[in-house]
């Protein structure tokens, strides 16, 4: 894998890393989601399957291929040896389920337990799954970690983020008013990996080709959380 550069992190809050995840790695990775059931897909209102929420939680055969394996290892370069797992989302755009994601900051982590600590906050349940609002303490002690399983080039449906919008939180209407010109499209190859900070400000338009694209966005922290939280 190439080397990962703190600075880039740091002032643009992405990186698209130059080579490669393993094959080896990438193949265990691949056969894995490429055998989950449709059951475990969510829906969308026109019934077509298009993710897997929470798929560290869904997938048995997964978790640990995320806590042990290629993934963490990345994880542990920018943040450290102690690590953990928040979140594992599969993502699959495909003719049949394709869809536009407008600009956001990905504010919510899955959760487990509570706390008398008032910053955590917007508390809820998502299909049967807890979530809250960090702190933005904790939000800057987060690391997206994403694997592309298919190709994802500019045209159909790639990543665009806005370089340096991850310095803090913002409220729609700061985010909504990010000129189209401030986007970058951050295009990828299969088993190319792309690592962002949660809090930067990103968005994908809809498929234009008639072929898969298949993303894993998972999640590792470095934060310590209050007493009586875990992650999921």
């Amino acid at each position: 894998m190439s080397e990962i550069t703190d600075c880039q992190l740091e002032q643009a809050g992405y990186q698209k890393l130059s080579a490669p995840l393993p094959a080896c790695a990438y193949d265990v990775l691949d056969e894995v989601l490429d055998s989950v059931v449709q059951e475990n897909f969510r829906r969308r209102r026109n019934s077509t399957r298009y993710a897997i929420r929470n798929a560290h939680l869904a997938v048995p055969a997964l978790r640990p291929l995320l806590e042990h394996g290629a993934l963490v290892e990345l994880a542990r370069g920018v943040l450290g040896q102690t690590v953990a797992l928040v979140s594992a989302t599969l993502f699959d755009k495909r003719p049949a389920a394709n869809w536009f994601v407008p600009p956001h900051q990905d504010l919510f982590v899955p959760i487990t337990g509570t706390t008398d600590d008032l910053r955590w906050t917007n508390w809820s349940i998502k299909a049967g799954v807890q979530y809250v609002e960090p702190p933005v303490e904790v939000q800057r002690e987060l690391l997206a970690v994403r694997l592309h399983l298919d190709a994802c080039p500019g045209v159909n449906g790639a990543l665009e983020v806005v370089p340096g919008s991850h310095r803090e939180r913002l409220d729609e209407d700061a985010v909504a008013e990010f000129a189209e010109k401030a986007f970058e499209v951050c295009p990828a190859g299969p088993g190319e990996v792309l690592l962002m900070r949660p809090l930067l400000v990103h968005r994908s338009r809809a498929a234009k080709l008639p072929e898969r694209r298949r993303v894993l966005h998972v999640v590792y922290s470095a934060a310590v959380l209050p007493k009586g939280l875990e992650w999921t």
